[in-house]
């Protein structure tokens, strides 16, 4: 190439147009594979942390437990026992039991009489359980009477009841 021509293209700037044309298909696959590896790169660490992010959650969170009503009184049988060790204790709160319509399975002692509170008992694995003790407690009136689970007690010794009755103050009605 002769120095006019060489000056021309100097001097127009399309020297360094075919200079820049040839530099990019020079470049091109290299661009081209470099983009695919940092594409790849970015969707495989993408998907580990959506991945991460679904398996950090764990499994479903169980349903809440439905609402279950307490039983009618004529559906929860009550075992009534004198935590309090006075006479005729656990009789009266028997006799007001019957008359609340609940049906009394058995009525004796605790095995012993040392109890400051009054509680209502619920068979852990009734689902109307603590529904049936909290009604109990709000029917009779029971201030103070702590609703708790019933456990270590012979099923003999409360006749199949549902509830557990363990008076520590008189009822008083």
């Amino acid at each position: 190439m002769a120095v006019a021509e060489q000056q021309f293209l100097l001097d127009t700037g399309a020297w360094r147009a075919v200079r820049r044309r040839r530099l990019l298909e020079r470049m091109a696959l290299p661009l081209i594979i470099a983009g695919a590896v940092l594409g790849i790169a970015l969707l495989l660490v993408g998907g580990t942390f959506g991945y991460r992010l679904i398996a950090d959650r764990g499994p479903a969170a169980p349903e809440a437990p439905k609402a279950v009503a307490a039983p009618k009184p004529a559906a929860t049988p009550i075992a009534v026992w004198n935590g309090l060790g006075a006479d005729g204790v656990a009789a009266e709160a028997a006799r007001q039991l019957m008359l609340a319509d609940y049906p009394i399975t058995a009525v004796g002692d605790a095995p012993d009489h040392s109890f400051e509170k009054t509680y209502v008992m619920y068979q852990v694995d009734d689902p109307a359980g603590i529904p049936a003790a909290k009604r109990l407690i709000k029917q009779l009136r029971l201030e103070g009477a702590v609703p708790t689970p019933m456990e270590g007690v012979g099923a003999d010794r409360i006749g199949g009841a549902r509830l557990l009755l363990i008076v520590a103050d008189p009822l008083n009605h």
